[in-house]
C-alpha cells in the first residue's frame, strides 16, 4: 500500500523534481551552456503483478521441485526464504562510486519539503536519494539525483552523460553493504514529458535511476530544458552470498550400481548424477536423488563414459564434480 501512495506522490512531484535539480543556477542570468549529449532510448520493462514475496515463494517452489522435501526441512527453507525477502527490501544508500567518470560522493536522504518540492542536497558535490521511493536494490526504481553544475563550476553529475551501457557503479550503505549496478541505457526527456512510472515506479527488476540536468539552460524558467536519466540494474549484492556445497565423497561403482556418501550440510537438498563422454567431454544428467533417498542408483557402466555426482543446495548451486576414483 505504501508504494501505491508513493506513486501518487511521485506523479505530483515529478515535474517539480525536474525543475529543482538546478536550484542554485536559477538566479544566474549569465549561466553558461551545459554539455549536450546524444541519448539512447530504453524500453520500459513491464512490472509483474505479484509482490516480491509472492514471486520469491513461486521461484523457490519451482526450483526445488526436482528434489522432494520432507516437512522437517520446511522450517530451514522458510528461514532461507526470509533471508532472501529481507535482502529484497534493499538498503539505504550512503555513498556512490562511479569510477568511469571519477565520482565518489556521499549520499543524503531527500524527501518532500513543506512547499511540496523534493529536497536536494545543498552540497552540489553530494547526491540525493529520494527516500519516500524505493530503496536501492529493492524491486522497483530507486531514484538518485545530483547537480550537473553550480555557480562556481562542475558539480557531482557533470559527466553523467558520459556513462554508457555496460558501465558499472557501486552503492554502499552505512554498514558497508555493497551493491554493484550496471548501466542498461540512458534517456533524455523534456522536463514536463518524463514518464513518471518508468522513473519512479514499480518494476520486477532492481533498478536505480540517476538523474541530472541536460540540454540548454532556459533563462525564462531558470533551469535546463531537459533531464538526463541513466537507468542501471543490480548485478551484485554483498548481502546475497551464495556458496556452493561440498562435493560428495566415497563414490563406488559396483555391479549393482553407483553409490556415494551424503554431504552433511543443512542447505543440501539433493544430488545429481551425470555421465561424461570421454571423447567429446559433454555431460548428460542421468538421475536426481533427493536428500532422504538412498545415495545410490542402478548403473551399467559404459567404458566410453565416466561418471560423477554433485551435491545441490537450496540455491540450486552445484558442488564440484565428484568422480569415481581410478583404481
Amino acid at each position: 500500500m505504501r508504494q501505491y501512495l508513493i506513486m501518487g506522490l511521485a506523479t505530483a512531484l515529478c515535474i517539480t523534481l525536474f525543475f529543482i535539480l538546478d536550484p542554485l543556477n536559477g538566479n544566474n542570468p549569465e549561466k553558461p551552456e551545459t554539455k549536450q549529449q546524444e541519448t539512447v532510448q530504453t524500453a520500459a520493462k513491464p512490472a509483474e503483478q505479484k509482490t516480491p514475496s509472492e514471486r520469491l515463494d513461486t521461484q523457490y517452489k519451482d526450483k526445488i521441485a526436482e528434489f522432494p522435501v520432507r516437512p522437517a526441512q520446511q522450517e530451514k527453507l522458510s528461514e532461507l526464504r526470509q533471508e532472501r525477502l529481507d535482502n529484497l527490501e534493499g538498503m539505504k544508500p550512503a555513498r556512490i562510486s562511479i569510477p568511469s567518470i571519477g565520482v565518489d560522493a556521499a549520499i543524503e536522504e531527500t524527501g518532500v519539503l513543506d512547499n511540496g518540492e523534493m529536497g536536494v542536497p545543498e552540497d552540489v558535490d553530494q547526491v540525493g536519494w529520494f527516500e519516500p521511493g524505493f530503496k536501492a536494490g529493492a524491486e522497483g526504481n530507486a531514484v538518485l539525483a545530483g547537480h550537473v553544475d553550480s555557480l562556481t563550476g562542475p558539480a557531482v553529475f557533470y559527466e553523467l552523460d558520459q556513462l554508457e551501457k555496460g558501465d558499472q557503479f557501486t552503492l554502499t550503505d552505512a554498514d558497508g553493504r555493497e551493491m554493484v549496478f550496471e548501466v542498461r541505457g540512458t534517456s533524455s526527456y523534456i522536463t514536463d514529458e518524463a514518464p513518471v512510472e518508468e522513473i519512479f515506479g514499480r518494476s520486477d527488476q532492481r533498478m536505480v535511476n540517476l538523474i541530472t540536468c541536460t540540454g540548454d539552460f532556459n533563462r525564462d524558467i531558470g533551469s535546463h530544458e531537459e533531464r538526463l536519466v541513466v537507468s542501471a540494474e543490480l548485478i551484485s549484492d554483498s548481502a546475497m552470498k551464495e556458496q556452493a556445497p561440498d562435493a560428495p565423497d566415497n563414490l563406488k561403482l559396483t555391479t549393482s550400481g553407483l553409490s556415494w556418501h551424503a554431504v552433511r550440510d543443512d542447505a543440501v537438498i539433493g544430488y545429481r548424477v551425470y555421465e561424461e563422454d570421454l571423447e567429446s567431454g559433454e555431460s548428460e544428467q542421468l538421475a536426481t536423488v533427493s536428500l532422504f533417498e538412498r545415495k545410490s542408483i542402478p548403473l551399467e557402466a559404459d567404458e566410453s563414459k565416466r561418471y560423477y555426482v554433485v551435491a545441490v543446495n537450496v540455491d540450486l548451486k552445484e558442488s564440484k564434480k565428484a568422480y569415481i576414483p581410478e583404481e
